[in-house]
């Protein structure tokens, strides 16, 4: 059985969400979790990846997320009820995570999980990535400054993350994704 939610984790610019874009294009077997932020969208926000909310309203409907997290001053999270009509749901959903709020929903949802973690590509490639979707370059200096922390985390943490390599074409990464889901089915058959 494949799994119900597939989550990405990597840091800004690796590639999540063109790999969930091109998966959602690719295939009706896929569908997106909303989550919710108090950033103001960007073109390169994929339709339906966030509803848009003032902190004001995060703070006074906090009982409603199964997780709140701050990255680079900006409020994110996901409501419980968008997160079990996922679950119940037939297609397998996809989701894009920062990595303290996944053993959250491996808690709650545990082997119906897939971790995927796509590594940084090399930094000058990620600076054009930041740039070439709008971020400032201030905000992008930060972002770079957070990728050791990541991929330290992504490895020492007890999160089992499948890893993905994002440095070739989106043709080669949405491979490896497939690869993954089918081990993931094989593995719990």
């Amino acid at each position: 059985m494949p799994p119900k939610i597939v989550t990405f984790t990597g840091v800004s610019g690796s590639g999540k969400s063109t790999i969930v874009k091109e998966l959602l294009q690719e295939s009706d077997h896929f569908r997106l979790i909303t989550s919710t932020t108090t950033r103001p969208p960007r073109s390169s926000d994929l339709p339906g990846e966030y509803e848009y909310w003032t902190p004001e309203q995060m703070e006074e409907d906090a009982s409603l997320f199964i997780w709140k997290t701050e990255y680079v001053g900006h409020q994110y999270g996901t409501r419980y009820r968008v997160l079990n009509d996922a679950f119940v749901s037939p297609p397998t959903s996809l989701m894009i995570l920062v990595p303290e709020v996944l053993p959250v929903l491996l808690h709650h949802y545990g082997s119906y999980v897939l971790p995927l973690y796509v590594r940084a590509p090399p930094e000058d490639l990620l600076r054009v990535r930041l740039l070439r979707r709008g971020d400032n370059p201030e905000s992008i200096e930060q972002r770079l400054q957070t990728i050791p922390n990541w991929e330290r985390q992504a490895t020492e943490w007890k999160i089992p993350y499948r890893m993905i390599t994002n440095n070739g074409t989106i043709d080669e990464v949405v491979k490896q994704v497939k690869r993954e889901l089918e081990r993931y089915v094989s593995s719990t058959s």
